[in-house]
């Protein structure tokens, strides 16, 4: 419909004659949500023709029958109940949708009656709480998650169980830049992500292979959902509007602390980018500001794959490829900014918001908190929790009973190991190498040290082959393990030539040359070294041993990798000094040496 026509319609009150004085924006509104309504009647009409279908098609459906389980049938492509009385129960209900989200598959007409049927009584008691936020977080994360949120929103069921969304339902926003509603628009922005992976644009690669760097990509689509439903309100600044009413969306779901800051932080900070791109992103000023807003490399992560996805979801043609370049050109120097910047120390004085946090969480722990954060990097209070910090400092106050304190856990992509204890040569190294000869990967990993010299390590890892994932009880031999190495008592070297006999020769899609760069501007007490190389098994563990042979102490270590290229920057110092220039150059040719492939 062009532009003027949408006007003159709106003063005809045509379709709706008894409105009184219909503005345009509104008039544009009820013509979408009859649209809708339209649609959604022509797919169930043509859901009763599959005659018409070809015999491909038809093969390719019968094909998709094969999914149907105890709860659900498959016929032709949509969703049959096999127990239709069980939509009363609300976790059935939300499986439904999981189920489709998951496979890409439709409702029949008699599965979507069933639901409408049973909505009114749902909407006397709605789902609410961490159950219903375990639900809706696994539907987000689902390949075909944005199709089973625009079925939920056609059947009111998404405006019932969040109904802040009714502001954005339909809205149009009146300019020539947006092609969406408000609502598609932020399905839409889901929809991008979850495509990432099926383009074959040099550019979508790149974020594809961010993306699957998130820790928690649940809480990245949620801030998509939630990020303009603010537009719906009567705010002029339309952030600040969906701030509010995210919180009281969060409420709803019951999310614990840590998640709320992430999406606060990425819907607070959803036009920043943009903003920073009409600067000169390679002035230094101008990264820095942008990098300290961020505070932590997974935050930078997901507010960059928010704006790729918010600008691709405007209309087809905004997200031209200079964008996408300079979007991602401008994550990188921040990214470069951040891991060369950490080195600035807490003290126990400190005032922090952070720290405000764990204060108010637990009041009495100020003396055991002041002590274990005192000389701790700044950056380790934006990389953990308040809870995990917490669990620090317990850890801490056992190693006078326990020496080698460790926690391992199990999250969405990968587990964590985090290792307390006090600081000794090669520690870093032998934790990494334990993990290597145990045919883990390491995709990330933190290294932070205190005044007191308590370690505060934690590897992010793969189980390549589902070691842990399979056998609990070998979770405590694991952990006896890297005990036994860091105490003394166990023979790292035999374990590790007994994993790489073991292990066969794999294949380099993309070959890595190494590169070490030192700086020594970035930290008033430390040298920073930085590591790219080609990430194969035990590659940690020959850094770490490498920098320990040179009597290196590493103060903190940030691990990370990009697909096949290992991304290592180290905190370095020799006997409480910077390096000097003829150490950084013997370091320089020691690692590249070790680091030369077989």
């Amino acid at each position: 419909m062009l532009w003027e026509s949408q006007d003159e319609a709106a003063a005809r009150r045509i379709g709706t004659p008894d409105a009184e004085g219909t503005h345009t924006a509104g008039w544009m509104r009820t013509y979408f949500g009859h649209a809708r309504a339209v649609h959604r009647v022509c797919e169930q009409l043509l859901e009763e023709i599959p005659a018409a279908w070809s015999s491909l098609y038809r093969q390719f459906q019968q094909w998709r029958s094969r999914l149907s389980n105890a709860d659900f049938s498959v016929v032709d492509g949509l969703i049959y109940l096999q127990q239709p009385n069980a939509l009363h129960d609300p976790e059935m209900l939300l499986r439904t949708f999981h189920f489709m989200a998951t496979h890409g598959l439709r409702l029949s007409t008699t599965t979507e009656y069933r639901i409408e049927q049973v909505l009114p009584s749902l909407a006397a008691t709605p789902p609410r709480g961490a159950e219903l936020w375990l639900y809706l977080g696994e539907i987000l994360t689902q390949p075909h998650a944005a199709d089973a949120l625009r079925a939920m929103h056609a059947l009111k069921l998404l405006t019932l169980l969040l109904p802040e969304l009714k502001a954005i339902d339909a809205l149009v926003v009146r300019d020539y830049y947006h092609r969406f509603t408000v609502d598609e628009h932020s399905f839409v922005a889901i929809e991008s992500l979850h495509r990432l992976r099926q383009s074959e644009a040099e550019w979508d690669q790149r974020y594809a292979e961010l993306f699957d760097e998130l820790e928690r990509p649940e809480l990245l689509y949620l801030a998509l959902l939630l990020h303009d439903i603010g537009k719906g309100a009567s705010n002029a600044n339309h952030v600040d509007a969906s701030l509010q009413i995210a919180q009281s969306c969060m409420n709803r779901l019951d999310l614990d602390p840590s998640e709320r800051e992430t999406i606060l932080f990425l819907i607070g900070n959803h036009l920043e980018i943009s903003a920073t791109l009409r600067r000169d992103i390679f002035d230094p000023d101008a990264i820095r500001g942008f990098a300290e807003k961020m505070e932590t490399p997974e935050r930078l992560k997901m507010l960059t794959l928010l704006t790729y996805a918010d600008i691709k979801a405007v209309n087809p043609d905004a997200l031209t490829p200079w964008k996408a370049e300079n979007v991602f050109q401008l994550y990188i120097a921040a990214f470069n900014f951040l891991n060369h910047n950490v080195d600035q120390r807490l003290h126990g004085d400190i005032e922090d918001d952070h720290l405000a946090q764990i204060r108010a969480l637990v009041p009495t722990a100020g003396k055991k908190l002041k002590t274990f954060l005192e000389g701790l990097p700044k950056r380790y209070l934006t990389t953990y929790s308040a809870t995990d910090v917490l669990a620090h400092v317990e850890m801490a106050g056992r190693l006078g009973n326990d020496p080698i304190q460790l926690l391992l856990e199990r999250g969405r992509h990968w587990f964590e190991l985090t290792l307390l204890t006090n600081d000794r040569p090669a520690l870093f190294a032998s934790v990494a190498g334990v993990l290597a000869a145990w045919g883990m990967n390491i995709v990330k990993a933190n290294a932070f040290s205190n005044q007191a010299g308590t370690v505060v390590d934690t590897f992010y890892f793969t189980d390549r082959f589902r070691t842990l994932e399979l056998n609990l009880q070998e979770w405590e031999r694991f952990k006896r393990s890297i005990v036994s190495v860091l105490l003394g008592e166990g023979d790292l070297d035999r374990m590790l030539r007994d994993r790489l006999r073991a292990e066969k020769p794999g294949t380099t899609k993309v070959k890595v040359d190494t590169q070490v760069d030192f700086d020594d501007a970035c930290s008033a007490r430390s040298t920073l070294v930085q590591v790219i190389a080609q990430d194969r098994l035990g590659l940690l563990h020959g850094i770490g041993s490498t920098l320990a042979q040179e009597n290196c102490n590493i103060e903190i270590a940030l691990i990370d990798t990009e697909g096949q290229m290992a991304i290592d920057v180290f905190y370095l110092t020799s006997n409480g000094q910077k390096l000097r220039p003829e150490q950084q150059q013997r370091i320089k040719a020691a690692l590249l040496e070790s680091l030369q492939p077989d």
